[in-house]
């Protein structure tokens, strides 16, 4: 059954996922080409800012799917109300905090856009934005339910219709009206209708949720609380880590540069996604393993996830290098493409935010939280500092290289440490050596499918794509059965294909 679930919890994640990333590109193309290039910076920005209130979040979500697994697995339904009432009491406290927050900074908002192109009113398209979070975290702590439940597939099913009925309806009306406050306006009207729906469907097969529950008992509010401390760390760096950048870029190089900048990461992002919504999918199905405390074979399945997330991320990595310029030369036009340095830049954030996914999983569904909760501070300096100084002296470069650079630091120092050993009771030989062969496989396969798409120029941008995106897959696939070809985890998937 957990193999079932988590194969439908995949395939809703990348389905819903797909769907998104389809109609995602074409707003944008529509965004740049009808309103302009800085509207889809004000856009990009936007979201780096809201990225960055969202910390108020805590990590709520994620403390209480972990404190969800076991009553569900013994259904003990007096235990669920208690945790789904709690949940609730806190997401109105975020949603609240998120708006004062959010409407203390107004006044930094024009700092950092100061463009003649931009005819609405500023402050008015912030405040839209803003609504469209608050909403989101007043409705949506019902869907916890159904992650810890393994029913992710659920809300991807409703996210997906959700997903096509917004951005069909942004679509026509951005061509129809050329008005970005009415495309904001729309995203704010479906979310409501997404969760409500959502919500309906909980109550319907959960309806004792909705009756009369007992408070948790103050040992079990003290535990959360101190987890909720200790994750706000972790998720004020994130937050600042996926938001800063096209803060700094805006501030230092213009809001027009954001714009450039946005669409390059909108592919990185999507394809980070599509991984996280694949490993992400495994999470509630690896949390209830780990109420089994069997060492060995948790230990066995993350080797095995892990194989699984490397393969996801060199792939994406070496496509992305391959097709990235002919499909933005295709997308929205060869004016708006960066250098091939810049490129490599964002194959390496790919690479630095994607690989992480299979411990992350781990350290998620294991509830571990408080150990390295300063690592994270120490990862927020070291961006902070890198991004800076760097922007000021290579530009766009030296924005993204501080990111990845933090990032690494967690890969090198912080999760082997505190997840990966306490967690496997394994010495850090086999993490770094497992770590290192995957990254050379991802650099030969890149270096070589990058290489051969470089030396064959087609006249036809949308040949050239799917020949480079061809070879990408054939070299990377050679190479990747010709390094792991032997590994138990390989011989595995074979055997799971076959059957």
């Amino acid at each position: 059954m957990r193999k079932k679930k988590s194969f439908f919890n995949m395939v809703g994640s990348l389905g819903s996922y797909a769907i998104s990333l389809i109609f995602t590109f074409i707003t944008q193309r529509c965004l740049i080409h009808i309103l302009g290039i800085e509207y889809s910076g004000v856009n990009g920005l936007f979201n780096n800012i809201l990225a960055i209130l969202s910390i108020a979040e805590l990590g709520i979500g994620s403390t209480i799917i972990f404190r969800l697994y076991k009553p569900i697995a013994e259904d003990n339904k007096e235990e669920i109300k208690s945790w789904m009432k709690f949940y609730k009491i806190c997401y109105r406290f975020v949603a609240l905090f998120i708006t004062i927050i959010g409407l203390i900074i107004i006044p930094l908002i024009p700092m950092l856009i100061n463009s003649p192109a931009i005819k609405e009113s500023i402050i008015t398209l912030y405040l839209i934005s803003l609504l469209d979070v608050v909403i989101s975290y007043c409705m949506t702590y019902k869907r916890s339910l159904l992650y810890a439940n393994q029913k992710n597939y659920i809300i991807n099913i409703v996210h997906i219709g959700y997903t096509i009925l917004m951005n069909l309806t942004q679509i026509i009306l951005i061509y129809l009206f050329k008005s970005y406050i009415l495309y904001l306006i729309i995203k704010v009207i479906y979310r409501l209708i997404e969760n409500i729906i959502i919500n309906l469907y909980v109550n319907k097969n959960y309806p004792y949720i909705n009756e009369p529950a007992k408070d948790i008992n103050k040992e079990e509010k003290k535990d959360v609380f101190e987890r909720i401390k200790a994750i706000f760390l972790q998720k004020i760096s994130f937050a600042i880590n996926k938001g800063i950048d096209g803060i700094i870029i805006s501030y230092f190089l213009g809001i027009a540069t954001v714009g450039y900048y946005t669409n390059y990461n909108l592919i990185v992002m999507t394809i980070s996604n599509i991984i996280y919504q694949t490993i992400s999918s495994l999470t509630a199905s690896v949390g209830n393993l780990l109420t089994e405390n069997n060492i060995n074979k948790n230990y066995d399945i993350y080797k095995k996830i892990n194989l699984l997330n490397s393969f996801l991320t060199g792939m994406s990595i070496i496509i992305f290098i391959c097709i990235a310029t002919p499909f933005i030369t295709i997308w929205i036009g060869n004016k708006y493409l960066f250098s091939n340095y810049i490129l490599i830049a964002f194959a390496l954030y790919l690479y630095t935010d994607s690989i992480r996914r299979s411990i992350t999983l781990y350290k998620e569904a294991a509830g571990i939280c408080k150990e390295d909760k300063y690592m994270y501070i120490i990862m927020t300096i070291i961006n902070l500092t890198a991004s800076i100084i760097l922007c000021k002296i290579t530009g766009v470069i030296g924005v993204i290289l501080g990111t990845s650079i933090s990032y690494l630091f967690l890969m090198i120092y912080s999760y082997p440490k505190y997840i990966y050993k306490p967690l496997f009771k394994k010495g850090l030989k086999n993490y770094y050596k497992d770590n290192l062969t995957y990254l050379v496989f991802i650099i030969i396969a890149s270096i070589t499918s990058f290489t051969i798409c470089n030396q064959i120029t087609l006249n036809n941008s949308y040949l050239q794509l799917i020949f480079n995106g061809i070879v990408s897959i054939i070299i990377g696939l050679i190479i990747f059965i010709i390094f792991f070809r032997k590994k138990e985890e390989f011989q595995y998937y074979i055997k799971l294909i076959k059957r």
